[in-house]
């Protein structure tokens, strides 16, 4: 098993990158763990993206890291204690130091060099991604492909780039293969069809599982890709998503259609349900289904965006005026293998429109 991490200014691509490394990793057949840390902000700030990939299911993050992509000197500062005795890939532009006490070994890439030779200093992350691939024992081809699928909407001569910058990094990190202390082979997998899922989208796999078809909501995070998710899907089996004025729209339309007869959903965070509290007496009230997904934030008052905790429970439990008898669920382990069975087969039978 490997665990692989990616640090740098938010906004650069982390995410990016890391997508591509689990997406290529699952494909050859390997189990895969995806963890991602950023900011509530579009550009600058510490990022990072974590993958974990092995031969047997992997169900938790792991504070250790063995390889820790470094595109500048403070995710080496802050990362790099999580290494012991593995390796740290920096870009060579920022002249990379290892701070005294941390067990790695560092070798610096020109990274950002190689990827202005190659027109754009955007490509610096499909170099890493190459040269992560090379260091990892990851054949490159699999990653040719998952570009070329990814960017072929964009045309032949940007799928053609993002291919050349993999095949640079994945060079220049062979070239110095010799200069390594520490190297991996991983254990071949078994070729398997699995999906790469986040908790929303099994949330929004299992709504259509339920029959649920009509979402009325409003963005807000961490619960927005639910919305997303189903703005996609939803079409194929007749269903919809309505993005409505704010929360107390949101949870109100979604009581009607269930007064109505549809099976309509609504998903939300911590300040989104404080706003619902009224209307879900009103579905008690009048014994009108509804459901009601909280995708947690952590903190008190409108709390924090991007990071998650139990911080509801209370309130989903307990909030209102008056007593009133709901029902309250909540995932008890990371396994999905009746969502992804569900999923697989809507996918086999080209999702088969139904009324």
């Amino acid at each position: 098993m490997i665990a692989w991490k990616i640090g740098g200014d938010q906004g650069e691509g982390i995410d990016s990158t890391g997508d591509i490394v689990i997406h290529v990793a699952n494909r050859l057949g390997y189990y895969v763990y995806g963890y991602k840390s950023f900011s509530s902000r579009i550009k600058g700030g510490h990022t990072h993206y974590k993958v974990r990939l092995g031969t047997h299911p992997i169900q938790a993050a792991t504070r250790h890291t063995d390889i820790l992509v470094a595109l500048n000197q403070e995710t080496i500062e802050l990362e790099g204690s999580e290494l012991q005795g593995g390796v740290i890939l920096a870009d060579s532009a920022f002249s990379p130091v290892l701070p005294p006490g941390i067990d790695a070994q560092l070798l610096a890439l020109p990274m950002t060099q190689m990827a202005k030779e190659l027109g754009s200093g955007l490509m610096r992350n499909m170099i890493a991604a190459g040269a992560s691939a090379a260091l990892m024992g990851l054949g490159i081809q699999p990653f040719y492909d998952y570009v070329a699928k990814r960017f072929g909407t964009k045309g032949a001569e940007v799928v053609k780039a993002n291919q050349m910058a993999l095949q640079r990094g994945y060079q220049a990190l062979s070239e110095s293969a010799h200069t390594l202390k520490t190297t991996w082979t991983l254990t071949p997998p078994i070729p398997a069809d699995r999906l790469v899922m986040t908790g929303n989208d099994a949330v929004a796999l299992g709504a259509l599982a339920g029959g649920c078809r009509l979402m009325c909501g409003y963005p807000i995070t961490p619960a927005t890709d639910i919305m997303e998710s189903l703005v996609k899907w939803f079409p194929s089996v007749g269903g919809a998503v309505v993005q409505m004025e704010d929360e107390l729209g949101s949870i109100t339309a979604a009581i009607g259609a269930g007064f109505a007869g549809a099976r309509a959903m609504t998903a939300t965070s911590g300040p989104g349900l404080s706003l619902m509290q009224e209307a879900i007496g009103l579905a008690a009230m009048t014994e009108t289904p509804v459901v009601i997904v909280d995708t947690q934030r952590g903190g008190p008052s409108t709390g924090m965006p991007t990071k998650q905790e139990q911080s509801d429970l209370l309130a989903m439990i307990y909030g209102g005026h008056g007593e009133a008898p709901r029902i309250v669920i909540t995932p008890s382990s990371l396994e999905a293998e009746d969502v992804a069975q569900y999923a697989q087969q809507l996918i086999a039978s080209s999702m088969e429109v139904t009324h």
